[in-house]
């Protein structure tokens, strides 16, 4: 069951957010709350892309705008790795004369294009 923050939860949890960074996070999409009767409501996912966001924000003086590209990137690679452990768990599910031919092949390829 996924846990839902209101707003004022949300700022409670993370210290350094605070109503006006929020406003500027949500108009770079940064994060993109659910509407529900409460009014708008946030995942335990935005939770941690807006800790990221603050600690980027204060560390190295992002805007908002840079902030979001920074997160997508990040994204990005999360789903780069998932998709590569898929990648890598199918060869490992091959028989051996398979994994062979196929570590053969990507070794080779990997290191010719150096």
């Amino acid at each position: 069951m996924t846990r839902y923050l209101t707003e004022d939860e949300l700022i409670t949890t993370i210290t350094r957010l605070t109503s006006d960074r929020l406003s500027e996070y949500l108009a770079a999409e940064i994060v993109i709350p659910q509407q529900s009767e409460q009014g708008l409501v946030y995942q335990t996912l935005d939770v941690a892309r807006l800790e990221l966001a603050c600690e980027l924000h204060e560390q190295y003086d992002m805007e908002a705008d840079a902030l979001s590209m920074m997160i997508s990137l990040i994204d990005q690679m999360h789903c780069l790795r998932a998709e590569l452990r898929e990648v890598l768990n199918a060869v490992e599910a091959q028989p051996e004369p398979v994994r062979e031919t196929l570590i053969k092949v990507i070794g080779t390829a990997r290191f010719s294009r150096s």
